[in-house]
């Protein structure tokens, strides 16, 4: 969108207040006099500083004061509707309310078409069997169907799955195209922007867990190992216990890294979390 001849677009934007904070500066510097004052009469705040008080992070957007911002910025009905997804997205408290009003900003094509990579990435993160297929492909019996990954992966999924999740492998250059029906894996590995990084994340873990609640009753006890210790620890310690944990995980994945042709693929999941109230001093 335009504000006294400079765009800004707002379509760019993972955090509404650095839009706003781009927006001002953007109209300060257009060669015509504007102020905080000017937008808060053109939007209808009795406050002249409720602008820089929102943009500053001091207060947050209501459903009532946000709709005079839409009206102060000369939003159109479609940035209107992606500006208030950007608001709460950005004012959210909870990993599910994060997680709502992402997807969301994910329906506006202007955005995914910006942010296509982060597209991806939360996809991938969001769905566990992406890693999965792609430690398949590697596999010698692989035939390069999507119907043999769909049958492979435990529990099964559809065709039509492992074929989007070939899609997505490849387009976060996870994977690449050697022949027909041949992949081979890369060392690209999948990172993500600040502003997404810990939804994504969270999303995989609760995706494991749950996974792990469903397939765990009915796997051969010869083919699983499961454990769990309660410790007692001093503060103090619990960096050098999450460094040492660190360490191991390194250790196996060099232990795996040299396997060219693995005939099974499994999940290794480390979890280290505190049980009780922190100590107040």
């Amino acid at each position: 969108m335009k504000e006294r001849g400079k765009t800004v677009n707002l379509y760019a934007y993972l955090d509404y207040r650095a839009f706003l904070r781009d927006w001002y500066e953007a109209a300060k510097h257009s060669g015509k006099a504007f102020s905080f004052r000017a937008f808060s009469k053109r939007a209808g705040f009795h406050s002249p500083n409720f602008f820089k008080l929102v943009m500053d992070g001091s207060r947050n957007l209501t459903e009532d004061s946000l709709a005079k911002f839409v009206v102060g910025l000369k939003l159109t009905k479609s940035e209107a509707e992606f500006f208030r997804s950007l608001v709460f997205f950005t004012q959210a408290k909870s990993h599910d309310e994060k997680n709502l009003f992402y997807k969301r900003l994910l329906q506006s094509r202007e955005f995914s078409h910006l942010k296509s990579l982060e597209k991806n990435q939360y996809e991938y993160y969001s769905t566990w069997y992406h890693a999965v297929i792609r430690e398949l492909i590697a596999s010698p019996e692989f035939d390069g169907t999507s119907e043999w990954l769909a049958r492979k992966v435990h529990p099964p999924i559809h065709p039509d799955q492992a074929e989007q999740s070939l899609k997505l492998l490849e387009n976060l250059k996870l994977i690449r195209r050697i022949g027909p029906r041949r992949w081979k894996q890369t060392s690209v590995l999948v990172t993500t922007g600040p502003e997404v990084a810990s939804l994504t994340l969270m999303n995989y873990h609760q995706t494991v867990l749950s996974l792990a609640r469903e397939v765990l009753p009915v796997i051969p006890a010869s083919q699983r190992d499961i454990s769990a210790v309660t410790l007692g620890i001093a503060k103090e310690k619990l960096p050098e216990l999450k460094k040492r944990i660190q360490a191991f995980r390194q250790e196996i994945l060099k232990f795996v890294s040299l396997e060219e042709k693995p005939e099974s693929v499994v999940l290794m999941s480390i979890q280290l979390f505190p049980l009780t109230q922190p100590t107040q001093k």
